[in-house]
């Protein structure tokens, strides 16, 4: 007890007090929108808000990581579904230069737009996105190959590496997004590189008019070449498959990080975000207790000893 003041008095300051407090944590609730402003507001929360942050900050860079690898994971599998194509027209032209009743002069033009399509299709292999060769693997910064018609595949070695770069879901799991162009168009298997079975296809119809002297063993058959490349065309749908699974993948990792986001938020909205009606009527109501308070305590008796002196 303050000396000086009798116990009525005190008790009438604390209520006061106290009263003022609650409209004054009201008012902040009201101007700023949250009810915890620092660990003396919720003490037993705090521990858990901070941990809601952090999850929050760590998904949300998940789901921009995502939003980038499924740009690239597009961008490829719209490349080699133009690979596809381009292997198909390929393939047409073999056909064509199969007939018997073709000359030199229309063999030759057949052959030169197979050239044109292996240079598309090595512009494929370099596909690019933000500055990356793609299908480079880890060596993203080199084009992974240069047309080069000397070698029987018409392309130069390999010049990326391989692909060990991983992407982690909103959960932690890490997974592999990545082809390399090597595994996509320069199989180990004659049968089914792309490369290879295009550029055969070029040598065999040039070839016919001007076989070589020695006979280079390098060089398919019309008949080879033509299975080559309808076994390169089966080996390139199922790389675009697997593109395809991993765009589902990608895709489902963004709607779980986006559904985990929401989840996050509203956990911290419930501990941190104020009840605005609640505030204004706690606002309003100590307000009103306030000025009853104050009315009570105008209208008490102030008389001294010296009032009840005759």
């Amino acid at each position: 007890m303050l000396s000086g003041i009798n116990a009525a008095t005190e008790k009438f300051l604390q209520d006061i007090s106290r009263l003022q407090r609650r409209s004054e944590k009201a008012q902040q609730q009201l101007t700023s929108g949250l009810k915890v402003q620092s660990a003396a507001d919720a003490p037993d929360d705090v521990s858990r808000l901070l941990g809601s942050r952090a999850a929050l900050d760590m998904v949300e860079q998940v789901s921009i990581n995502l939003g980038r690898v499924k740009t690239e994971v597009d961008t490829a599998e719209a490349a080699i579904g133009n690979a596809v194509s381009l292997l198909e027209r390929a393939r047409a032209l073999g056909s064509q230069g199969a007939s018997n009743t073709l000359g030199k002069s229309a063999r030759t033009q057949l052959a030169g737009e197979l050239e044109g399509v292996l240079e598309r299709l090595v512009a494929v292999a370099s596909t690019a996105v933000e500055g990356r060769y793609i299908f480079s693997g880890d060596n993203d910064q080199a084009a992974p190959y240069t047309v080069d018609l000397a070698v029987p595949k018409g392309v130069s070695t390999y010049q990326g590496s391989a692909s060990t770069r991983r992407v982690a879901d909103a959960s932690g799991l890490e997974f592999s997004v990545a082809q390399t162009a090597d595994e996509i168009f320069d199989s180990a298997n004659d049968e089914q590189n792309i490369f290879l079975a295009v550029n055969g296809m070029r040598r065999a119809l040039l070839a016919i008019d001007n076989p070589p002297d020695p006979p280079d063993p390098t060089i398919p058959t019309m008949e080879q070449a033509l299975h080559n490349l309808g076994e390169a065309g089966v080996y390139l749908n199922t790389k675009l498959t697997t593109y395809g699974l991993q765009q589902n993948r990608v895709t489902e990792s963004i709607n779980a990080a986006s559904k985990l986001q929401l989840s996050l938020k509203a956990q911290i909205a419930n501990v941190e975000e104020a009840d605005l009606a609640a505030a204004a009527l706690e606002l309003s109501q100590s307000r009103m207790h306030l000025e009853a308070a104050f009315t009570a305590r105008a209208q008490n008796p102030r008389r001294s000893l010296f009032d009840y002196l005759g």
